[in-house]
């Protein structure tokens, strides 16, 4: 005889993480989807029309993946500056 157990929505595993999203509903559906049912279950668990979750979720990539670069940018330090190299004479 085997011992279940059921994952803990505390657990630092995939297993932990998909049982918290379980806990609060945060599903992706086996239909209506079109890619792979994200922006569905957040459209179903928040009671939103499932166009107006996909243009969500379009314009918040288009805007925070220029942000994410421009952050990147002001916060990477350039490479420094190469040695003088010595004058062949």
């Amino acid at each position: 005889m085997s011992a279940t157990t059921h994952p803990n929505a505390n657990d630092a595993s995939l297993a932990g993480a998909r049982a918290w999203f379980s806990e609060r509903r945060l599903t992706r559906p086996r239909e209506g989807r079109l890619l792979a049912g994200v922006s569905a279950g957040f459209a179903r668990r928040y009671e939103i029309n499932p166009l107006v979750a996909r243009l969500i979720a379009i314009t918040t990539i288009l805007v925070l993946t220029p942000l994410v670069y421009v952050a990147a940018w002001v916060l990477m330090p350039s490479d420094p500056a190469a040695a003088a190299a010595p004058s062949v004479a």
